[in-house]
């Protein structure tokens, strides 16, 4: 991976931001220029650790790094942004999106593993964020979440969505979810697909261009799977090989 530089400037509402160069949009803010330079600082130890994870092989050949979300993503996650074309953005948020907030990149990475969980994809030789796939259990219907999954223009077609919604869906039944729901746009063949593919599919409500789904989720309940999601969720992961 290219070095990432991290920076601390004020902000003009007040507080502080945490930049990351190359990116426009800043990665956090936070009160204090002090509480600031401590988050760069996790940041940049976040990244120069960031080779470890369950290294995976693609129908193509290649490698990924799956691994758990955590606070420290940040930086890959305003990066990965800048990766996503106009469509790409536009079918993932439903509607014209130019860049990501501080409070975005706060939800997106600061989660429990239990209602809010989220299981991204690496490069295992840059280090960088190719993909990443979440849910968040619905509070009205605790045995649902709201899944989606995102990977980046270039890697897109290497069957990467696929391999992160299947681990995302035995994350969610060891919490306890059966169904996963989602929002789609009529046009997304491709992710009504990979859905299909991880249990029966119910549509629940068509707006305009949008299609409403319900997944019933069949899990495989292989021990061995199971044991490596856990370790990869809760940290402990193995380190690949020659990583730095």
């Amino acid at each position: 991976m290219e070095a990432m530089r991290f920076s601390v400037e004020p902000s003009p509402s007040g507080g502080y931001f945490v930049r990351v160069a190359g990116v426009d949009a800043p990665v956090s803010r936070h009160d204090t220029e002090e509480e600031a330079q401590e988050a760069a600082a996790s940041y940049d130890r976040g990244v120069r650790d960031n080779r470890v994870g369950d290294l995976q092989r693609l129908p193509d050949g290649g490698e990924v790094l799956v691994r758990a979300v955590r606070p420290e993503d940040k930086p890959l996650f305003a990066r990965g942004w800048e990766r996503f074309g106009e469509e790409s953005r536009y079918r993932r948020f439903m509607g014209v999106k130019r860049r990501l907030s501080t409070s975005e990149l706060s939800f997106f990475t600061e989660l429990d593993h239990i209602d809010h969980e989220a299981i991204g994809a690496l490069d295992p030789e840059t280090g960088e964020g190719l993909g990443v796939a979440r849910y968040v259990r619905d509070r009205e219907r605790p045995h649902a979440a709201e899944a989606a999954v995102s990977v980046i223009d270039s890697a897109q077609g290497r069957g990467i969505g696929g391999l992160l919604l299947r681990r995302l869906t035995h994350r969610a039944a060891q919490n306890g979810i059966r169904v996963f729901t989602a929002e789609l746009l009529t046009s997304s063949h491709t992710m009504l697909h990979l859905f299909e593919k991880l249990g029966t599919v119910h549509v629940t409500g068509r707006r305009g261009a949008e299609l409403c789904i319900d997944v019933e989720l069949q899990v495989s309940d292989a021990p061995t799977l199971e044991l490596a999601l856990r370790s990869a969720a809760t940290g402990h992961i193995g380190r690949r090989d020659g990583a730095a």
